[in-house]
């Protein structure tokens, strides 16, 4: 399909797939993972990641050609840099310099990108400086899922960290408030991102996911994690009932990020929380409403072309990589 880039972020229980052409989504799907495929981030078994992707890519009918792929946020090395008012080429240079207290004597095995936050350049004068959102991921690494991806019928054009791939579809939406937060809740964690003017400022992971929620329904209805897994899919209204607590802890912690946010940026008016994570939407935007009265938002609306369903929900941050 001309035109097309296929949007993949792999994560700890599916693989998520969002399909771009000009800037819009045409399609989303997902496809589940083995247990334990892919743990802290890491895959644990590369012929099995290749062959879940062959399965994925007949089964969902998916067309080989160019992919965009969501670098796992714990195989990023990320952080806010303030440099001097540099050309690209510069700015590439000195990368590698600003994360040696990371890596060390390794910096030639990494490879570096960034985003330009802001720009502060004096009227009439010479100098300025640059806030740039930059990050590090091993060259290793990357070639791997070049491999991977490669021998199920995938080329890696793009590769960008999750941050990136949210802050494409903030700018590309019109009409956003200044600020806003976005809450995305996987199998394993949950990730909280508050973006100012299209940019990312700062995040936080929380140690409550689907797969905490699965745990509590397993031992409600004596079954195993994936059953429970499973039927909380089906039937979220029913199953997702005796998971109130872990809700409710999960929107504590949100607004914990919120707070700290507000509190220590001048004129802060974070207002809008934009929700990501399949079935367990809805919950947690009860869970959050009751903590306070923060607007709260779909991840779909962020979506050029996505309606508001889990397939669109679940392929949010994918689609945001296709369309770099």
């Amino acid at each position: 399909m001309a035109g097309t880039i296929l949007g993949i972020e792999i994560g700890a229980a599916t693989i998520k797939f969002a399909e771009v052409r000009g800037k819009s989504l045409v399609r989303s799907a997902s496809y589940p993972l083995p247990d334990n495929l892919v743990r802290d981030g890491l895959v644990t078994s590369p012929d099995g990641l290749v062959e879940v992707l062959k399965k994925a890519k007949k089964e969902l009918k998916l067309k080989s050609g160019p992919c965009a792929l969501v670098i796992p946020s714990r195989a990023v090395i990320a952080h806010q840099i303030t440099m001097p008012l540099m050309s690209e080429a510069d700015v590439a240079l000195n990368l590698p310099f600003e994360f040696r207290d990371f890596v060390g004597k390794d910096s030639d095995k990494y490879l570096y990108d960034y985003s330009v936050q802001s720009i502060q350049q004096p009227a009439g004068k010479q100098g300025g400086s640059m806030e740039l959102y930059a990050a590090a991921v091993e060259a290793k690494l990357m070639d791997d899922y070049y491999s991977w991806l490669k021998k199920a019928g995938f080329t890696m054009k793009v590769a960008i960290p999750a941050e990136m791939s949210w802050e494409n579809l903030i700018r590309a939406c019109k009409n956003l408030p200044k600020e806003v937060c976005i809450v995305d809740m996987g199998a394993t964690h949950t990730t909280v991102s508050v973006f100012k003017d299209g940019h990312y400022v700062m995040g936080k992971d929380i140690d409550i996911g689907g797969g905490t929620m699965d745990e509590v329904i397993a031992g409600e209805y004596k079954l195993d994690a994936r059953q429970a897994r499973n039927y909380k899919e089906l039937d979220p209204d029913q199953y997702l009932s005796c998971c109130t607590e872990v809700m409710n802890d999960l929107a504590v912690e949100v607004m914990r990020v919120v707070n700290f946010y507000s509190y220590h940026t001048e004129g802060a008016a974070l207002r809008d929380i934009y929700l990501c994570g399949g079935s367990v939407t809805e919950s947690l935007r009860t869970a959050v409403l009751k903590t306070t009265d923060m607007q709260l938002h779909h991840i779909c609306r962020l979506v050029p072309g996505g309606v508001e369903n889990s397939a669109t929900a679940r392929s949010a941050i994918a689609a945001g990589a296709a369309m770099q």
